[in-house]
């Protein structure tokens, strides 16, 4: 817990949000919202460490707000505290059935209600530096294989839905037994920092990611990219990894270099519509995230066969 702690207030009475805001002012950011639908508005924009939450609200109740919250995959790990009037057994067993972690009454005492929100922060905390670690990939710090395969998954459904491009890159570092064979395996991890940290250079835009996907293989995930987008990246990682000239004394190149193979798919309805589906003009349509790093394993693989120190790409359909 600590200044950077984001808190949601989510009560139609003014006056309990004014006395709520000065019992945590001390506990980080406060946002406030009278009505059910503006606070949900208000945590779909800027992700939330805790809400405390009314239950009788007019229009959209506290109950509803609550189960709007843990349907939606990007919230429903957000703790909700009910803060309400009503007391009996039964309205503290509806509100944690549906999710909730705490349930206080009103009125509310300050320093038992600070206490209890410092302790959820705490507990929230703990359980993002848990799941940040079990997502982190411990010698380079780039996402794991766990956090792409989620991630792309994610995506792919979602620019399924709006019928938006998505691209995948998978690198591999050429010769990369040999490196380990000719300067050690101490070296090795150091050429594998060394070329995630180029990688992430190589990106711009914060819901790209960059991911160690397994020994000396790599993947960006790019959303909202087409092919002409992803070919012009992977151009760039290339020429980014021949500047940075990390030796390579066993390569004809005598400097360290990737291969990518880059699988996009389009951004037309039609691409879309026949995912799963031969496509006269273009290889078959993937139906499946899974099949997304199919397609990029094979681009890969016809990089390496073409000569390494190279990007090909396999697009979906155009």
């Amino acid at each position: 817990m600590n200044e950077q702690s984001r808190l949601l207030i989510i009560d139609d009475d003014v006056s309990a949000i004014r006395v709520l805001s000065k019992v945590l002012g001390g506990l980080g950011e406060i946002r406030f919202a009278t009505s059910g639908e503006e606070g949900i508005q208000l945590a779909v924009e800027k992700l939330p460490d805790l809400i405390l939450l009314d239950a009788e609200m007019p229009g959209m109740s506290g109950f509803d707000v609550c189960k709007s919250l843990k349907s939606d995959s990007t919230l429903q790990h957000v703790p909700v505290i009910f803060i309400t009037s009503h007391t009996e057994s039964e309205m503290e067993e509806a509100g944690l059935l549906l999710g909730a972690v705490d349930f206080i009454g009103k009125p509310i005492r300050p320093a038992i209600v600070a206490a209890r929100v410092k302790t959820h922060l705490n507990l929230k905390l703990a359980l993002d530096r848990l799941n940040h670690l079990a997502q982190t990939d411990g010698l380079t710090g780039l996402a794991n294989r766990r956090a792409l395969d989620t991630a792309i998954q994610k995506e792919w459904f979602r620019c399924r839905r709006s019928k938006r491009p998505m691209s995948l890159l998978l690198l591999d570092i050429d010769y990369f037994k040999k490196y380990n064979d000719t300067y050690g395996h101490l070296a090795g991890d150091d050429c594998l920092i060394r070329v995630a940290k180029l990688l992430l250079s190589s990106v711009n835009r914060s819901v790209d990611m960059v991911a160690r996907y397994g020994g000396e293989e790599f993947a960006l995930l790019l959303p909202e990219t087409d092919a002409c987008g992803a070919a012009e990246i992977a151009e760039k990682i290339i020429a980014n990894i021949r500047a940075l000239a990390l030796p390579h004394a066993a390569t004809d190149n005598g400097i360290v270099t990737l291969s990518i193979g880059i699988a996009s798919f389009c951004s037309s309805s039609r691409c879309w519509d026949n995912a799963g589906k031969e496509d006269r003009n273009h290889t078959t349509n993937p139906h499946s995230a899974t099949d997304l790093l199919d397609v990029a394993d094979r681009a890969l693989y016809a990089a390496k066969h073409a000569g390494r120190n190279r990007y090909s790409s396999l697009p979906i359909d155009f």
